[in-house]
């Protein structure tokens, strides 16, 4: 009789809030139905914010500015290395929040390789253009496995990440103050059918048993690659190291050959016809630094690269002659090789 009313009692607790897991589930399928064949909302990875005609210091002391009087933290600023075929200056700023932070790590640790979030200028001729990767883009792809409920709660977050990014790029400022999303431009269906798997694009390159307390483990790696990093043979620099949450540190590395020709300052041979502007890839220059994603994961301090080929599609898919297929007509092992580069600097030491 006993195990009768347990019996009861644990079909009445699943009973009972069924039609809410119903109604739940079939809320979950139409949106899921819907996105799959409704474009939805637009979005631009990249959104051109100001254009001014002004000294290139005075712009880029004003963002710095900006910066240092919100609740956002400048991790890095650094100069691209432009060669001369594209008379032009470019800065990227890396910025973060420790509540934005706080937010993306709930969802897991992996998807610290949404973070953190950069803010671009470049000059050529007399105007600067400030420009920064938009965080809504961002989040729509690095969050669409979750389910929709998570989602929206990630794209409320990115929106107002959005607007704090605005301001500190356009206050204060004088000339041309925009809103306009650059491509590549993707909406909801392209994101649920191409896009959707972003969480499986982290390739772990190397393990280490996670011996003694984990900060320290964490910390022992990040150093091993910083000395890697430190011999200029590599061709790889050290633009930022942070921590964005307990077990895990972002190293942001710099190559500029790997940037020269990603964002097509010097180019490679095509006609001329196809390739007339050497800076017609400048303004993707958010997409940089690369990252290398150190973290605690299962008992092992793990290393962790995205995928270098699913990346330049992410981000350079826009422009068939100049940015978007360069690892693919131009030149078919450019992201390989870029992998090849990274997973030998991890593995030196």
């Amino acid at each position: 009789m006993r195990r009768v009313v347990i019996m009861l009692c644990c079909l009445a607790v699943w009973v009972v809030p069924a039609p809410a897991r119903v109604d739940a589930g079939l809320a979950e399928f139409g949106r899921g139905l819907r996105e799959r064949f409704d474009p939805g909302v637009s979005r631009g990875l990249y959104v051109k914010v100001l254009e001014a005609v002004e000294p290139w210091e005075a712009i880029a002391g004003r963002i710095e500015t900006n910066i240092a009087q919100s609740d956002w933290e400048l991790v890095a600023s650094w100069d691209l290395d432009p060669p001369d075929v594209c008379p032009a200056r470019a800065r990227v700023y890396v910025v973060r929040n420790e509540d934005y932070d706080r937010a993306v790590l709930a969802k897991g640790v992996r998807r610290a390789a949404f973070l953190p979030l950069r803010i671009g200028l470049y000059r050529q001729g007399p105007q600067v253009t400030v420009v920064f990767t938009n965080p809504e883009a961002l989040s729509k792809v690095f969050f669409a496995d979750l389910p929709f409920v998570e989602q929206d709660e990630m794209m409320a977050l990115a929106r107002e990440a959005k607007k704090d990014l605005v301001t500190l790029c356009v206050k204060g400022m004088q000339g041309t103050i925009l809103t306009q999303q650059l491509p590549p431009v993707r909406n909801d269906r392209d994101v649920r059918f191409f896009w959707s798997r972003a969480a499986d694009q982290l390739d772990v390159v190397r393990r280490f048993p996670l011996r003694g307390a984990p900060g320290q483990a964490l910390e022992a790696v990040c150093r091993r690659i910083e000395r890697s990093l430190a011999d200029p043979d590599t061709g790889w620099r050290l633009v930022y190291r942070t921590s964005p949450g307990p077990g895990v540190c972002i190293l942001g590395v710099s190559n500029p050959r790997v940037e020269d020709q990603a964002l097509n300052f010097s180019g490679l041979e095509w006609p001329s016809v196809l390739d007339r502007d050497p800076c017609s890839g400048l303004y993707h220059l958010t997409q940089f630094p690369l990252e290398i994603l150190v973290f605690v994961e299962q008992g092992e301090v793990r290393v962790g690269l995205l995928d270098q080929f699913w990346r330049m599609r992410f981000y350079l898919w826009d422009d068939p002659y100049r940015t978007g297929a360069i690892f693919m007509a131009r030149d078919p092992n450019f992201a390989a090789r870029i992998h090849h580069s990274l997973v030998a600097l991890i593995r030196r030491h």
